[in-house]
């Protein structure tokens, strides 16, 4: 058994200790860290070896923490955050580079202010592209290295970092009331999305029938339709504006949440800087629950 003096954690495994926690999978964890899974999963018995304590159930589909794991997880979040504000500290915030970074429409005014303040506070020399567009058209563009990261709608469960589940709600106008037109008039998401997807299984339930009017693959297509009186349409929560109403009624079927996750290109020729901002979006995106 090692003395406590030969106990030390290093850095790069609390680092990727914390992401395989947060993942629930080393595969996962090897596209965030960019490391091979041989090199996640000998962290993680370096970590249990010096601990002398198993820090993960190794169940068949997902990776959960033990009580030491639990316990870990918290000392090894704030010893990262103390690691990462003194390096700030001593060798200056003086990284360069230039990020492609996407992600839908629907997400901008509630999320993104607050991640560009962030990342640009920790490194104001990287320089960031921003590409908004509907996560059928980012995913591939991800594959390709055509983006170095993008926030999109999870589309299969092994997709990304999961940061949070957005709701979907029925949106309509003050001034028209629609509910009671048979079929019901809808604004619909683009074709082949994932929000497309859902809302037409909800929709397969409404008695009345549907009929869809309008289809766009931007928010602000589907928010101009709703405020001309020709539809109502399902947002996510996040996007819809103060002057249109959220619509309860039992006669709308109930939507479902989108789960949004974030990834970096496996492509991508700046998988270092993309790792700085794939990490920042978690910080500042991912669910606190």
């Amino acid at each position: 058994m090692l003395d406590m003096k030969d106990r030390n954690l290093e850095i790069s495994w609390l680092k990727t200790f914390v992401t395989v926690a947060h993942t629930g999978s080393m595969t996962q964890a090897t596209e965030l860290l960019y490391r091979s899974q041989s090199a996640i999963s000998m962290h993680i018995k370096n970590i249990e070896e010096t601990l002398g304590r198993k820090v993960f159930n190794r169940d068949i589909r997902r990776l959960s923490l033990t009580p030491a794991g639990k316990e870990l997880l918290h000392h090894a979040q704030k010893i990262l955050g103390v690691y990462s504000e003194a390096m700030q500290s001593l060798i200056g915030s003086d990284v360069r580079g230039t990020l492609s970074l996407g992600l839908p429409d629907d997400f901008v005014k509630q999320y993104l202010p607050g991640l560009l303040r962030s990342f640009s506070e920790k490194y104001p020399f990287i320089e960031i592209s921003l590409i908004c567009e509907p996560s059928l058209s980012l995913i591939p563009k991800i594959e390709s290295g055509e983006l170095d990261v993008a926030v999109v709608t999870r589309d299969r469960p092994d997709r990304g970092h999961f940061l949070f589940s957005e709701p979907l709600v029925w949106t309509g106008s003050e001034t028209c009331n629609l509910l009671d037109r048979s079929p019901l008039p809808v604004a619909m998401y683009e074709y082949g999305s994932e929000a497309r997807k859902k809302v037409l299984q909800a929709l397969d339930a409404l008695e009345s029938g549907y009929r869809v009017v309008y289809s766009s693959p931007y928010i602000a297509g589907q928010i101009a339709a709703v405020e001309s009186g020709m539809a109502v349409a399902v947002l996510t929560r996040c996007s819809v504006p103060e002057h249109l109403t959220v619509l309860r009624s039992s006669r709308l079927p109930a939507m479902p949440a989108l789960d949004v996750v974030v990834f970096a290109s496996q492509q991508s020729a700046n998988k270092s800087l993309a790792s700085l901002l794939v990490q920042e979006v978690i910080s500042v995106m991912g669910t606190t629950d």
